[in-house]
């Protein structure tokens, strides 16, 4: 112990010296939310999503779980649009975070299916954006420049903000008088475009059919001038790209049936305006895969196929952005760039005889957001331990601890439940039922019988038909697997994307997620895959 002590007093005083640094004093991975990583752009890791999206004309849709990166590859195309685009392009990306929901809530049009009710409202938008970029860019096209007096005489300004676009001046365009035809965009007709006058109130457009009419009539007779300018504007030496992130903001119980209507409507919108400008005005949307899923929509399998790109990720993908991470900490500390992904750990094998971030990996769903916040665990648990006077073991400070990366399971499991839930509580809130269900079965393994019993215990139905979905739930968000055929390897959704579900004899839960429900492994059936 003294010589241990020895040893560790002098690497303190080397490091308090600048002799050298260790690993875990200068190690760091980012945020796991992308939008409050301000060195995202700096380390970040493109699995080929963004180019091949850009690349198709006909693709809109970026999907993925939540957690696999689509924030964080929307905020690197906003950072760096030269890398995709040409200079003759133009990129708008909108967060709708702090979007007008409400305001946006009366721009329905009455009389059409309810998965195409907000298309109009949604094309007005992309219109009148992609109108105001391409002033801000100096656009001479004469039908561009009198769309934007237009756009002056609403909002005082052609190139209004996001907010006042779906905002209180929108409301105005309910006494707007605006001819039904004729208007050829000269400048002498603009006298024609004008306002009643007075402010008028969210309040009262909503309470007043008259008035909620008049505001629709209005922005379907604007897009029909906006889409005519920008027909004669775009073509193939000029693109405007307009995307859309955090579409799912007000994703909640609440107003759930009202962020289906919007999220469908923006997606009818993308698909009209993709097809009309053949990829001239591209909007690229991107989306959590579970709240498409759920979303009514026409052709929904087509649209997947045909306009939709997967952000799915490999080992060899997650190694790449891991060490981009790393090595972007370790040159901004003069450290040296790790080559290998295995050098950052401090043993080559755990038990099991599986290398150290082969055992992280399949405690996740094979997301980005998943490895950060483990890693963070585990650097945490490092400090914690070193910093603690009454640890007894010194911690090895110079890589990352496999002691570390089992300590720092519990807490890491108990966060991935909790992100499961968040994932789901709104269009699927009978998920904490199955955790419920899981947790009083309290076995890593159990079979359709055992599940069966579980569900009763806690309430919940469990005819045939409701147990034979809740399974399929299970696997198709990864949180169960099973064995085909004569094989020892558990199969789970997000390492083989491929597999369908199957009835099976026997289901284990994700290794992910044992410590956070608190389950007793069962020995006999614990291979892992």
């Amino acid at each position: 112990m003294g010589i241990e002590i020895g040893i560790l007093f002098y690497i303190r005083k080397e490091k308090l010296c600048g002799g050298f640094e260790m690993m875990i004093d200068w190690i760091d991975f980012g945020q796991v939310s992308a939008e409050r990583d301000e060195n995202l752009s700096k380390y970040f890791f493109e699995n080929g999503v963004l180019q091949a999206v850009i690349q198709n004309r006909h693709q809109f849709l970026v999907l993925g779980r939540k957690g696999a990166g689509k924030t964080a590859v929307f905020q690197h195309l906003s950072e760096n649009p030269e890398r995709y685009i040409s200079t003759h392009d133009i990129a708008v990306n909108l967060s709708l975070q702090n979007y007008s929901w409400d305001v946006h809530s009366l721009l329905a049009t009455d009389g059409k299916a309810q998965s195409l009710a907000y298309i109009q409202s949604w094309k007005y938008v992309i219109y009148l954006l992609a109108i105001k970029n391409l002033l801000e860019k100096s656009e001479n096209n004469k039908k561009i420049k009198e769309a934007g007096k237009i756009i002056s005489k609403i909002y005082t300004s052609p190139t209004p903000s996001l907010g006042q676009v779906i905002g209180q001046k929108l409301l105005q365009l309910s006494k707007f008088k605006i001819p039904s035809a004729g208007l050829d965009l000269e400048g002498s007709n603009l006298d024609s475009v004008s306002a009643d006058g007075g402010e008028i109130s969210f309040a009262e457009v909503r309470d007043d059919n008259q008035l909620q009419v008049s505001l629709n009539r209005s922005i379907e007779r604007l897009s029909e001038i906006f889409e005519e300018a920008l027909l004669d504007a775009l073509g193939r030496n000029r693109r405007v790209f307009v995307s859309f992130d955090r579409i799912d903001e007000a994703w909640d119980s609440v107003s759930f049936e009202n962020s289906q209507r919007i999220i469908a409507g923006l997606i009818g919108a993308s698909e009209y305006v993709n097809s009309k400008f053949k990829g001239s005005l591209r909007p690229v949307v991107f989306l959590r895969e579970d709240i498409f899923e759920t979303i009514d929509l026409n052709d929904k399998n087509k649209l997947r196929s045909d306009c939709g790109q997967l952000l799915a990720w490999s080992k060899d993908g997650l190694t790449r952005m891991i060490l981009e991470r790393v090595n972007f900490f370790a040159r901004g500390s003069d450290n040296s760039e790790l080559a290998r992904v295995e050098d950052l750990f401090d043993r080559d094998q755990m038990r099991q005889q599986r290398a150290p971030f082969d055992h992280v990996m399949l405690r996740t769903m094979l997301r980005p957001r998943d490895f950060i916040k483990f890693f963070q665990l585990i650097k945490g648990d490092m400090i914690n331990r070193r910093d603690n006077p009454f640890e007894e073991e010194a911690v090895h400070e110079s890589r990352l601890e496999c002691q570390a990366i089992y300590n720092a399971e519990p807490a890491y499991s108990e966060w991935l439940v909790e992100e499961l839930r968040d994932e789901w509580r709104a269009q699927f809130p009978a998920i904490n039922t199955l955790f419920s269900a899981i947790q009083s079965n309290g076995r890593t393994n159990f079979t359709r019988e055992d599940i069966s019993k579980a569900l009763i215990q806690v309430g919940a139905p469990a005819n045939a038909g409701d147990v034979s979905g809740y399974l399929k739930f299970l696997f198709d968000n990864s949180i169960i697997g099973f064995r085909v055929g004569k094989s020892n390897q558990w199969r789970y959704k997000c390492f083989f994307s491929s597999q369908g579900f199957v009835e099976s004899d026997l289901y284990k839960v994700h290794d992910g997620l044992h410590r956070g429900l608190n389950l007793t492994e069962s020995r006999s059936t614990s291979e892992s895959a």
